[in-house]
């Protein structure tokens, strides 16, 4: 590989890390991976020699090697995810947070095949040319995928919704007996 390859496998490892954290949910892990992904990729003879093609292989060594990944730890049943982001108000960023906990608890109970697919798309805004050719099916079967499992992520976060509600209201319930009794 070349000096502009290995520049441009550089650049491209960024969004890579990024698709691998959402992934994996655990920057070390995804870190790690996107370093081995790139080693390997720095070191295949038959790795494309730049452009698109190079950004498509790369994600698609990250995504395979994230499978391998996600499949050890449910060996292991290891889950670790965690991030934050700022919001212009106390308020803003509290709700801000909390949707994106929702997200991520939601995605997560999504299959593989539903979460890389909203992750790709939804996430990263791959063409669904270019994610036909990541996962290898054609570009009609990206799109009636990318349409289910939009629909199975709006269901579990409905679900996830419900279920916060519910237990926000028990938890108020608990503080009045509480108060009434004192």
């Amino acid at each position: 590989m070349n000096a502009k390859s290995s520049q441009e496998l550089l650049r491209y490892s960024h969004k890579a890390f990024i698709f691998a954290k959402q992934m994996l949910g655990n920057v070390s892990d995804a870190e790690d991976l996107v370093q081995t992904s790139i080693v390997k990729a720095l070191s295949h003879p038959n790795a494309p020699s730049g452009g698109v093609d190079l950004q498509k292989w790369l994600y698609r060594v990250v995504r395979n090697a994230a499978i391998d990944k996600l499949r050890e730890q449910a060996r292991f049943q290891e889950e670790d995810s965690g991030t934050t982001e700022e919001a212009q108000s106390p308020e803003k960023q509290l709700e801000h947070n909390q949707l994106k906990k929702q997200l991520a608890t939601a995605l997560s109970l999504l299959p593989m095949a539903q979460r890389e697919i909203i992750v790709l798309r939804d996430y990263h805004q791959t063409s669904y040319h270019d994610i036909a050719e990541i996962l290898v099916i054609p570009q009609g079967t990206v799109m009636s995928r990318l349409h289910r499992a939009r629909l199975a992520l709006r269901e579990i976060l409905l679900q996830v919704q419900n279920e916060q509600a519910s237990k926000k209201t028990l938890e108020t319930s608990m503080q009045e007996v509480r108060y009434e009794t004192h």
